[in-house]
């Protein structure tokens, strides 16, 4: 009996190292994984000062920005359907890999942008608007629809692939939060002198674009087998027919175009800081608050064990609302605003991680459902939603601000602009998490992923 017991022993702990083996990450992946994205996501927080460059520094109305922005950012999500092209690449650096080389023109284009010329009103308008759409119609689409399918083909197992995404997420979100406090100091000391924006880009743009090449340089496409081949051979009437049978892939781009419009409507901080608070540095202070809210996710795998990884998304948009909700009652008092800040922020952490494990548990429901799986297209799905609700959140922005009588170049705004800002700043946002609890309400696939993911490898195993 006792030898019995060594055995299992033996086999048990033998499992369990294998177990350990299977699910452990490559050393260095993460790091290496969250260089491109690091690059990226240093772009989207130089950004989110576009409708304040192009107003208070180009000199455009808030309204013709606005509308310029929308329409771009609606070229730019029917575009994201170009995505489909990765699914019939075929290079020797592998199918998504080479998309990553979309991250040079994104700095050079968005160096550009931070440099408008004098041209007049017109010119200048054309100018940002070609320059703009440039970057989110090819440099970002390419880069974002490639994102999944990469990590896809270059780590398996659901486990390593959340690992990498968690990390990821910490290491990115530390840096954007880190050029978030920067940022606000540089405009302060350059944005108003002549060619100022053009320092703060290139500042940015020149070590970030070298770093965004890491990813591409370091991590290599796995070899994959022959029903990957299969795949990319789908007719697209049957890859269009087994998207729109995806129920939950609908249900999750909802929630994630509602997340962006509130995510495009940021840019009223910006106007909040300079108008209402009545100084932009202080910005800066509320940027601290970005090195420590990345944290919450290392409490994940603990929270997945307890409450499911979609409780702990509602949870943190709970935040969300009370967050935002309680920043209409702050004024300029920068305590009251750093603690709802930090409530907010860590709020959207969970959901903002974890949208390309959700994708991945789409794309295996999909499959699972109609006998096709679709990568490229559902990843297109999300990532159109993500930007046209983008586009629309900063268009609304500058349509808002034109409305409510903000004069970018004027030393005092007026009550109905002050009272803009501050519903943009806070009760909008609030609204707008509401919109995404309801939504998620209906997202109940992570209970049933894991009996689907077998039912798959059962089939396959036949």
């Amino acid at each position: 009996m006792e030898e019995n017991v060594a055995v299992e022993t033996i086999e048990s702990n033998a499992v369990i190292e294998k177990k350990d083996t299977i699910n452990k990450v490559p050393r260095g992946f993460i790091p290496a994984w969250s260089s491109r994205s690091v690059s990226v996501a240093v772009n989207v927080v130089l950004f989110m000062q576009m409708t304040f460059y192009a107003t208070d520094v180009v000199g455009l109305s808030a309204g013709l920005v606005g509308t310029l922005i929308l329409l771009s950012k609606i070229v730019e999500a029917l575009s994201n359907f170009l995505v489909v092209f990765i699914d019939r690449t075929h290079t020797k650096f592998g199918k998504a890999r080479p998309y990553e080389l979309f991250i040079i023109p994104l700095w050079i284009l968005t160096i550009m942008l931070f440099s408008t010329p004098n041209w007049g009103m017109t010119g200048k308008a054309i100018y940002v608007f070609i320059l703009y759409t440039l970057v989110d119609c090819f440099c970002i689409t390419f880069l974002t629809g490639s994102d999944i399918i990469y990590l896809g083909r270059s780590l398996k197992g659901d486990v390593r692939r959340a690992k990498v995404l968690s990390g990821s997420g910490i290491i990115v979100t530390l840096f954007a939060a880190a050029i978030g406090i920067l940022l606000p100091i540089l405009m302060g000391t350059w944005g108003k002198q002549p060619g100022g924006w053009t320092k703060i880009s290139l500042v940015l743009g020149v070590p970030f674009l070298i770093i965004g090449l890491i990813r591409f340089i370091f991590i290599k496409e796995i070899e994959e087998g022959r029903d990957a081949e299969q795949q990319q051979q789908i007719p697209f009437k049957v890859a269009f027919k087994a998207m729109i049978k995806n129920k939950y892939i609908l249900i999750l781009a909802g929630a994630i175009f509602v997340q962006f419009v509130s995510g495009g409507m940021s840019a009223f901080s910006t106007y909040y800081f300079n108008s209402i608070v009545g100084n932009l540095s202080m910005l800066s202070v509320i940027g601290i608050i970005g090195i420590i809210s990345p944290f919450v996710l290392l409490f994940f795998p603990l929270a997945m064990r307890k409450i499911g990884a979609m409780n702990f998304v509602r949870g943190g948009i709970v935040l969300m609302v009370i967050g935002n909700g309680l920043k209409y009652f702050a004024g300029n008092n920068i305590g009251l605003l750093l603690v709802e800040n930090f409530i907010a922020a860590v709020g959207i952490i969970p959901l903002t991680m974890m949208v390309g494990i959700f994708t991945l548990q789409c794309m295996d429901y999909g499959e699972w459902k109609t006998g096709v799986r679709v990568e490229s297209g559902l990843n297109a799905i999300v990532n159109f939603t993500n930007k046209i609700g983008t586009g629309l959140g900063s268009g609304l922005v500058g349509l808002i601000m034109g409305i409510s009588g903000y004069v970018g170049t004027a030393h005092v705004q007026t009550a109905s602009a002050k009272t803009a800002i501050v519903w943009g700043y806070s009760l909008i946002p609030a609204l707008l998490s509401v919109i995404m609890l309801v939504i998620l309400h209906f997202y109940d696939l992570d209970k049933k992923i894991g009996g689907i993911q077998e039912d798959i490898a059962a089939r396959k195993a036949k």
